[in-house]
């Protein structure tokens, strides 16, 4: 058996070696770009680091964290709880011949939000707010709700998917048998089919949690990081900097403090997945 997953890393290393060449090569040049002061062209200065200085200075890099902390929660989290749900009384309902031809309706109907661009889901969304009454984009409060939504929406498919196939895995005579037991919905998910799909919790909690960190195209489409900077994210507050401000040196700070927290929260995530599955065996 540990002969045939070894064999498995001849897929992986691959990719492997592009992301360490190629993202591993950018984000070396990016933190060195990050101690300079330079505007994009012409010659650049080096200033040590005044730039991280002058950004933790800055009171929109704060709010910008504020906000993608808030984002977890309709980004990653109501998506992860949702999903899970979702998925268990779809793939329960699979006993049934009516309810096994209808489940790939139900799987492509979540999962379009994924499959459409950002782009054109953020216009989709634009037009059918300019159609109502109400002036959702133009104050701070109702804008940052309809982010949240448009978020949770986009992503909650990703988490379904996942969890149905998961599901998979399950031997369908345990859940008949909790349910002639008396065990209903909720504790044949507490204690049967959600322990059962712990790792792939672990997966969408960091697809989706460093998505939510990083987010930038659902705030970009759809609202441009305002009202008032009410919405901006790290991710668009660098775009912001680098050609609004002309300022790569500024742009490429941020970008390092939003990579090592990205990459500490990973970390974070998968030791404490780690421990908890090794409490449950």
């Amino acid at each position: 058996m540990s002969q045939q997953r070894r064999g498995y890393g001849w897929f992986l290393y691959p990719g492997f070696i592009v992301l360490v060449v190629f993202f591993g090569t950018m984000f070396v040049w990016n933190i060195g770009i990050s101690f300079l002061k330079w505007p994009g062209y012409g010659p650049a200065k080096w200033i040590g680091f005044d730039n991280y200085v002058h950004l933790f200075d800055k009171p929109e890099f704060w709010e910008s964290w504020t906000h993608a902390l808030f984002y977890v929660v309709p980004f990653a989290l109501l998506p992860t709880v949702v999903g899970l749900a979702l998925a268990s009384i779809v793939y329960e309902a699979f006993r049934g011949t009516i309810s096994r031809a209808l489940v790939p309706f139900a799987r492509a109907g979540f999962f379009l939000p994924q499959i459409v661009p950002i782009s054109v889901a953020g216009l989709i969304w634009l037009w059918m707010l300019d159609s109502m009454s109400v002036t959702w984009l133009t104050e701070p409060l109702p804008a940052l709700l309809v982010l949240s939504v448009f978020m949770f929406w986009l992503q909650m498919g990703f988490a379904f998917v996942v969890y149905l196939a998961g599901f998979s895995r399950l031997e369908p005579a345990l859940l008949e048998a909790a349910s002639l037991d008396g065990a209903g919905w909720w504790h044949r998910l507490r204690y049967i089919s959600g322990p059962a799909v712990w790792p792939e919790t672990s997966v969408i909690l960091v697809f989706l949690g460093v998505g939510a960190l990083k987010v930038f195209a659902p705030v970009y489409y759809l609202t441009g990081g305002g009202p008032y900077d009410s919405t901006i994210s790290p991710a668009t507050y660098a775009v912001t900097s680098f050609f609004g401000g002309r300022s790569v040196g500024f742009a490429s700070a941020v970008s390092t403090v939003l990579a090592l927290v990205i990459l500490i929260a990973v970390v974070t995530v998968l030791t404490v997945s780690t421990r908890l599955r090794r409490s449950n065996r």
